[in-house]
């Protein structure tokens, strides 16, 4: 009498990545690298920006008229950080695990989208005020732009960007309380928007620091994202 191995005529393999499984990890890596490259180019914008001696309006258009070429670089640098960290953003309430925080970190994240993706095109404010500069008289030039500025339904729109603040810090809070980031990315952010409001915007380097501080914890939440992707 023999022994006869019997062996299944199919067996799972575990090793098989599913359809869905490829996706997400797909989306994973590349969110991941979208909340690393948005505060790189938001730093390489604030780098960029054409030194401005003060937080007046003439200071302002003063400023973009210096270089026409830095100034249109700093701006395009400016838009597509916004773009990327609005989009890659999206990802971010897929990290959290469990109920702690996850509320808190979903708010924070679609306050936050809307405002990047809504400010993104603001920009484009430098190119008109650019040319303002350059073709006309400043005081004219200045009374132009603060009449534009002064429309009623302009301020509501660029009033969104104080949601886009607090949905930043909602977003840390939460991915602090659901292990996602630590404590640190919340202080993080709460001193650089301190220093928003008490570095003088003619320290440009200095300035840009400060307002890259309030992206750069994204950037490891980026790299929690590639590397969540490997789980996927």
């Amino acid at each position: 009498m023999t022994n006869t191995i019997i062996t299944p005529a199919t067996t799972a393999d575990s090793t098989t990545i599913t359809p869905e499984a490829r996706t997400r990890t797909f989306l994973y890596r590349f969110a991941g690298s979208l909340l690393i490259a948005g505060p790189a180019l938001t730093f390489a914008g604030m780098l960029t920006s054409p030194p401005q001696d003060g937080p007046g309006t003439a200071d302002y258009i003063e400023s973009l008229t210096r270089d026409d070429t830095m100034t249109q670089v700093s701006a395009m640098f400016l838009h597509y950080s916004n773009m990327l960290t609005g989009v890659g953003l999206l990802v971010v309430p897929l990290l959290v695990r469990g109920a702690r925080g996850r509320v808190l970190t979903l708010i924070g994240t679609l306050t936050a989208v809307l405002t990047m993706l809504n400010i993104s095109g603001a920009v484009k404010d430098d190119w008109w005020r650019m040319e303002l500069g350059n073709t006309l008289p400043m005081d004219v030039a200045v009374q132009i732009s603060d009449a534009v500025d002064a429309s009623a339904l302009l301020s509501p729109w660029r009033d969104v960007a104080m949601l886009g603040f607090l949905g930043l810090l909602l977003l840390y809070v939460g991915l602090a309380r659901s292990g996602v980031l630590g404590w640190w990315a919340t202080g993080v952010y709460v001193l650089a928007l301190i220093g928003m409001f008490t570095v003088p915007v003619s320290l440009t380097l200095v300035y840009g620091l400060v307002f890259t501080g309030l992206f750069a914890p994204l950037a490891v939440v980026g790299v929690r994202a590639i590397r969540r992707a490997r789980l996927a």
